[in-house]
């Protein structure tokens, strides 16, 4: 597992520039917002609600198009190379993928946090819609992995960005986990239902995401690497 931060170290530098850019767009849509005055808080919480599933698209599109990536550029035979298994690998490229999540997230909760005092309501929502993107950063990141392993970059992307779609509008039927989790970023902060319910989603949404990933690791040791470009 000590391969995992150098490679993931390596591919975000290569991509910093974008997940910098990245970083900022929260605050670049707060400015918006601001600059015609108070904004509306129901603008507001319309746009908060559109970030999240922006950062969510993110590390879906991200985690998806990384392998293929390594494999046109076989960077990744001087890495599988070195000792590094290829689950270990994968593991990486899902640090990669969700790493940038982080930083967007951060950036979500700052400008949320500044949005929410200037319309004087309270920013415990911004905080909750903060931690539910990472959560659901790390389920959307193991089915683009999954996706990557199976499918060519552009349809893994499209697929994978379905995937959380998909999730969401299964979330209007009260299915449990990630699905609830998502309705929770459209419906409103997950502190208005039962507090176990939160945990319980929480939980069934990471060993989901365990189980994508883990599907991902079976197929990928078990075929070709493909170095073709798609």
């Amino acid at each position: 597992m000590r391969s995992v931060g150098p490679i993931a170290r390596r591919l975000l530098w290569q991509n910093r520039w974008l997940f910098l850019l990245l970083a900022l767009w929260p605050f670049i849509m707060a400015a918006i917002l601001l600059a015609a005055g108070t904004p509306d808080p129901d603008d507001v919480l319309w746009m908060l609600h559109q970030e999240c599933f922006a950062g969510l698209a993110l590390v879906a599109v991200t985690g998806s198009t990384l392998l293929g990536n390594e494999q046109r550029s076989r960077r990744i035979v001087t890495v599988l190379s070195r000792a590094v298994s290829r689950p270990v690998y994968l593991f990486a490229l899902l640090v990669t993928a969700w790493l940038p999540l982080v930083l967007y997230a951060s950036g979500f909760l700052l400008a949320g946090v500044m949005l929410a005092r200037s319309t004087h309501q309270p920013w415990n929502e911004v905080f909750e819609m903060a931690v539910l993107q990472l959560l659901l950063g790390a389920w959307a990141g193991a089915v683009s992995i999954l996706w990557s392993v199976l499918l060519p970059q552009l349809i893994a992307s499209l697929v994978s960005v379905l995937c959380v779609a998909l999730a969401t509008y299964a979330g209007s039927f009260g299915f449990p986990g990630a699905s609830r989790l998502f309705a929770s970023l459209i419906s409103g902060p997950a502190a208005k239902r039962a507090g176990a319910d939160v945990w319980l989603d929480a939980v069934l949404t990471l060993i989901a995401a365990a189980i994508w990933f883990g599907a991902a690791s079976w197929v990928f040791t078990r075929r070709d690497l493909n170095l073709a470009a798609d």
